[in-house]
């Protein structure tokens, strides 16, 4: 049909508008780096800071290959300082298949290959991995009891808290931190219970670290300073001091308030 003057004309579609494009998700985790295969050769061979560094970079890849490199390397053997970092760059991507080189290496002579490998076995949910770090709390070496009370802490590995508990008693360095990190209500008041078996500083301490904790609830956080204000001496003090200094005044908490107090009293002479 003709189209006459005045008579209007056909519209065109119009076209549709491209999508708008998503912004980049900056919380999404970047590709992992490829691994670069020379680490291999770095990592066996027998410079060992260079080993050393080899292993440090296999470590923080999030690359398979990477992971895979540093557990045939152990598995191979490695200079126990390098063994070590690789060690720590192993359990940083922990996988079930590393357990039994990581048992292997939590009973090495030498003591930081050993040390090394009892802190990692703490990322391990594995039982065999457990039983391994309660067992290691006792060892002869300090450096190593301490690795197992941070592997404890770190896996929540509550097997081991008659092991801390005992080591508590005897001023051991690795207890207070594990068994802080464990504490519940009761358990912190099965802690204050060793007045008088643990030597005063290593008690006030673990007790202190346990206030300090974010997580744990007020209402038994006042039982804990009051445990504390049982224990003579200026580490107890000390502990009580430095809760009031990491929490804020406001909201008012009834534990800071009861902390102040004793605070007070000793500072004037009236406290032990």
């Amino acid at each position: 049909m003709p189209v006459h003057a005045g008579d209007a004309a056909p519209q065109k579609a119009d076209k549709p508008r491209p999508a708008a494009k998503k912004p980049p998700d900056k919380s999404a985790p970047a590709p992992a780096a490829p691994f670069d295969p020379a680490l291999i050769a770095a990592l066996q061979g027998g410079d060992r800071d260079a080993a050393a560094r080899a292993a440090a970079q296999a470590g923080d890849s999030a690359d398979a290959a990477a992971h895979d490199a540093l557990l045939d390397a152990l598995t191979t053997g490695l200079n126990p300082k390098v063994a070590a970092v690789a060690i720590a760059g192993l359990a940083k991507h922990a996988a079930p298949g590393d357990v039994p080189v990581l048992l292997v290496y939590a009973a090495h002579r030498n003591d930081d290959a050993r040390a090394a490998a009892v802190a990692a076995l703490g990322a391990y949910p594995d039982p065999r991995a457990k039983q391994r770090v309660v067992a290691a709390l006792g060892d002869d070496v300090d450096q190593v009891r301490v690795a197992a009370g941070g592997a404890v802490a770190r896996g929540k590995i509550r097997e081991g808290v008659e092991r801390l508990l005992a080591l508590l008693d005897k001023g051991d360095a690795a207890a207070p931190a594990p068994l802080a990190a464990l504490a519940d209500a009761d358990l912190a008041h099965a802690i204050a219970e060793h007045l008088g078996t643990a030597p005063a500083g290593t008690l006030a301490q673990t007790l202190g670290l346990i206030l300090k904790r974010a997580d744990f609830p007020d209402p038994a956080r006042v039982q804990v300073v009051r445990a504390i204000a049982k224990i003579p001496g200026a580490e107890a003090t000390a502990a009580l001091t430095e809760y009031l200094e990491s929490v804020p005044a406001k909201p008012p908490r009834p534990s800071r308030k009861e902390a102040e107090q004793v605070v007070e009293q000793r500072l004037a002479g009236g406290g032990q």
